[in-house]
């Protein structure tokens, strides 16, 4: 692979004197999986705060597709084609399963804020298109049954399928997951990375994931990279991320650390 989706150029993003992220440099490919670990308060989150737009650098580049998507809004970048989920579920508990998974369609409406802002023209989508858009993400993500439910009703799993299925709604080219794992049990996280690996190898969809499940990370990314108090210290496959010393001492720890 050699076409990259995503690049992150000597990006930093200080807080006052506390420097979140230095410098930090690394790329996807198009129709690849990668990892970014580290412990708590390494970076993770702020970078995916700062690829989103959510929050501008303090110095560097991010380019998505080639133009550069440094400093926001969050509307540019999802309409660009980036989408991302969160940590914790994000849903409207007393709405739908169908009516949360709409709001991720409101982004390509045309007239929309989000449309004019950008200058992009999108065609109204008609009531009918609008159902077979939300059926076929609900099929993908195994939530069809739930379709009419009240997403607070949904088993927690559940919940985080259906923040993936939100993000798919905006129809996007990459696709940046905030811990997917968290909280999930073992049959869970099995079914999670079918999911990720249906995403990319059959809707083409390219995937960059925070995770501290070791185990999910090592088995599902091509590639990995390792953030430590806002630094990268390591990149590569699983394989070399596994036998690396500084990302064992930094971060993975005992040899048994991928049952964590």
């Amino acid at each position: 692979m050699s076409e990259n989706m995503l690049m992150i150029q000597n990006l930093s993003r200080n807080f006052g004197g506390l420097a979140a992220l230095r410098d930090l440099t690394f790329s996807v490919a198009k129709g690849e999986i990668v990892g970014l670990i580290g412990p708590n308060g390494a970076g993770k989150t702020t970078a995916f705060n700062v690829i989103t737009g959510t929050m501008p650098p303090s110095s560097g580049k991010v380019m998505f597709d080639g133009r550069s998507i440094a400093g926001g809004p969050p509307s540019r970048v999802v309409v660009a084609g980036l989408a991302r989920t969160f940590q914790s579920t994000s849903t409207y508990p007393n709405v739908s399963v169908a009516g949360n998974v709409y709001r991720g369609l409101l982004s390509r409406i045309q007239g929309s804020t989000v449309g004019r802002l950008v200058g992009r023209r999108i065609d109204m989508l008609a009531a009918s298109q609008v159902d077979a858009e939300i059926d076929q993400i609900l099929h993908i993500t195994d939530l069809a049954s739930w379709r009419d439910a009240p997403a607070g009703s949904l088993p927690y799993g559940l919940q985080k399928k259906l923040g993936i299925a939100i993000a798919l709604a905006t129809r996007p080219r990459m696709l940046l997951l905030d811990e997917p794992a968290a909280g999930l049990n073992h049959e869970e996280c099995k079914d999670l990375a079918r999911l990720l690996r249906h995403l990319r190898d059959d809707h083409e969809l390219t995937l960059l994931l925070v995770e501290h499940h070791m185990a999910l990370v090592m088995e599902l990314c091509q590639r990995i990279v390792v953030l430590v108090q806002g630094e990268k210290i390591a990149e590569g496959s699983p394989q070399d991320i596994r036998q690396n010393e500084a990302v064992i001492e930094a971060y993975l720890g005992a040899p048994d650390y991928a049952h964590a």
